[in-house]
C-alpha cells in the first residue's frame, strides 16, 4: 500500500517540479531542483535503486555519476575556479594522494563522485542567487522536498514505521532506507524554510514547526541536536527582526528561559533515548581505552559508537608512520569494519591519516571564516549556527558520506557564495 502511495507522491512532485521550473527559472537553479528531486525520488524507492544493476553500480550510484558528469558540463567552467573552493580542492588532493597510496583507485573515485555532487550543486545554486536572488532561488528548492516530508506525513499517518529501537522507540522515515540519511533530508528543509525571506511563503513558522516535529519523529538522536543551532538560530532571528532595540534584552531573555524550559522537558521526555550520550560524556576519560578492554556493557553504549571509534583508532595507530600521515585509504574501512566509523573526524583519520584531517580542519576554519564575514546579520547568523550544527552532526555520524548529506553542505556552502556575490567570489 505504501508503495502505491510513493509512486503518487512522485507523479505530483514531478508535476511540481516540472511547473517550478518551468516559471521564472534558470537553467542553473532548474537543474539544482530536478538534481535534488532526483536523488529525492531514486532513495524513496530503495528497494530497487539500491541493488547492483551494472558494473556493480546501483540505480541510485548511476544517478549520482549521471548528475554529477551532467553538472559539470552544463556550468561554466570558470564557476569550478572560484578562490573560495580552494580548501576542498586541498581536501580532495589529500584524498587522491591516499588513494593512489594505497592502490584504491576504484574506491577513490567513489568518493570524488560523491563530491563532484557537492560542487555541482553548490555551484548551480551559487550562479541561480547571482542572476536570480537568493529568495527566488530557495523558494525553488523548497519544492523537490515537499515529496519526503509529504511522505513521511503518511507514515505517520498509516503508521509506517520503519524500525523499532531496543528501547521501544520507533522511527518514521516515510518509507526510506535510513534515519541518518533522511534526518539530512528534514534539516535540509529546516534550513531552507528558515533561510527564505519573511511574507513570501505562507505559514512558514508552521511548516518550519512541522519539519521540527517531523525530525523528532525520525528518531536519529545525532540530528536533533545537530538541528538545536538552526532551529534556535531560526526563532532568535524572528523575534529579533519584529523588536525595537530598547525590547530586544528582556524579551529575548525570557525566550530562552522559554527554550531552555522547553529542552528540559523535551529531554526528560526522551531521557532513555538521550541517557547513554550522558553517560558517555560524563566518563569519557574512562572510555579512552583499547577496544579489547571494554566491557560488554560499554561495547553496547551510544549504539556501539564509542566501541566503534576505539576500534578504528586502534587499528589506526598500530599501522606505521606512512600509513598514518595518508591514512588507510578512501573506503578502507568496508574491508576491516562492518560499519563505518559513524564519526567523520574519526573516520577521516583512519582513511586519509593526519594530513586528510588537517585539511578538515582547514575547510572547517575556512567555511566558518566566510559565514562570519557574511553583512547581513540574518544569513550571518542562520549559515554560522547551520554549518554549527553539521559539525555537531559529524561528532556521531557521517553526513558527508552520503548524497543526502553533501546536498545539504552543498545547500548551506551555496548559500555562503550567493551572500558573497558583490564582493568579487569570482
Amino acid at each position: 500500500m505504501f508503495e502505491l502511495i510513493k509512486v503518487l507522491f512522485t507523479v505530483i512532485s514531478g508535476l511540481l517540479v516540472y511547473k517550478s521550473i518551468n516559471t521564472g527559472c534558470n537553467k542553473y537553479l532548474a537543474f539544482a531542483v530536478c538534481a535534488i528531486w532526483l536523488r529525492l525520488v531514486l532513495s524513496a524507492f530503495h528497494e530497487i535503486t539500491y541493488d547492483p544493476l551494472i558494473a556493480g553500480l546501483s540505480i541510485n550510484a548511476l544517478g549520482s555519476i549521471s548528475i554529477a558528469g551532467f553538472g559539470l558540463l552544463l556550468l561554466p567552467g570558470k564557476v569550478f575556479l572560484l578562490k573560495k573552493f580552494v580548501p576542498f580542492y586541498l581536501l580532495f588532493a589529500v584524498i587522491i594522494v591516499s588513494g593512489i597510496g594505497n592502490f584504491a583507485a576504484i574506491e577513490t573515485i567513489n568518493v570524488l563522485v560523491k563530491w563532484a555532487y557537492f560542487l555541482v550543486i553548490a555551484c548551480a545554486l551559487f550562479l541561480s542567487i547571482r542572476a536570480q536572488g537568493m529568495n527566488t532561488s530557495l523558494l525553488k528548492l523548497f519544492v523537490p522536498f515537499m515529496m519526503p516530508i509529504g511522505l513521511q506525513v503518511m507514515s505517520v499517518l498509516m503508521g509506517e514505521v520503519k524500525a523499532t529501537e531496543s528501547d521501544g522507540s520507533a522511527s518514521y522515515v516515510g518509507g526510506y532506507n535510513h534515519e541518518a540519511a533522511f534526518s539530512m533530508i528534514v534539516v535540509s528543509f529546516l534550513f531552507i524554510v528558515g533561510l527564505i525571506e519573511r511574507g513570501t511563503l505562507k505559514f512558514q513558522t508552521t511548516i518550519f514547526s512541522l519539519g521540527i516535529i517531523l525530525l523528532v519523529l525520525v528518531n536519529y538522536r545525532t540530528a536533533m541536536l545537530a538541528a538545536l543551532p538552526i532551529i534556535s538560530i531560526y526563532f532568535y532571528n524572528s523575534i529579533d527582526r519584529k523588536l525595537k532595540s530598547k525590547h530586544k534584552v528582556p524579551v529575548l531573555s525570557v525566550a530562552v528561559l522559554i527554550g531552555f524550559m522547553f529542552l528540559f522537558g523535551a529531554g526528560m521526555a526522551l531521557q532513555e533515548r538521550f541517557a547513554d550520550i550522558a553517560t558517555v560524556l560524563y566518563n569519557f576519560d574512562e572510555l579512552i581505552k583499547a577496544p579489547e578492554y571494554y566491557t560488554s556493557e560499554e561495547k553496547r553504549l551510544f549504539s556501539a559508537r564509542v566501541y566503534l571509534w576505539s576500534s578504528y583508532l586502534s587499528v589506526f595507530f598500530t599501522s606505521d608512520l606512512a600509513t598514518q600521515l595518508i591514512g588507510l585509504g578512501p573506503e578502507s574501512w568496508q574491508d576491516l569494519f562492518r560499519y563505518y566509523a559513524h564519526n567523520t573526524y574519526v573516520s577521516y583519520l583512519f582513511e586519509y591519516g593526519y594530513l586528510g584531517l588537517l585539511s578538515f580542519f582547514i575547510l572547517i576554519f575556512y567555511v566558518f571564516k566566510l559565514t562570519k564575514s557574511i553583512p547581513s546579520k540574518h544569513y550571518n547568523r542562520t549559515t554560522s549556527f547551520t554549518f554549527l550544527g553539521l559539525l555537531v552532526m559529524c561528532l556521531a555520524t557521517m553526513p558527508l558520506w552520503n548524497i543526502e548529506g553533501l546536498i545539504f553542505f552543498a545547500l548551506l556552502f551555496g548559500v555562503i557564495l550567493g551572500t558573497h556575490q558583490n564582493r568579487s567570489a569570482m
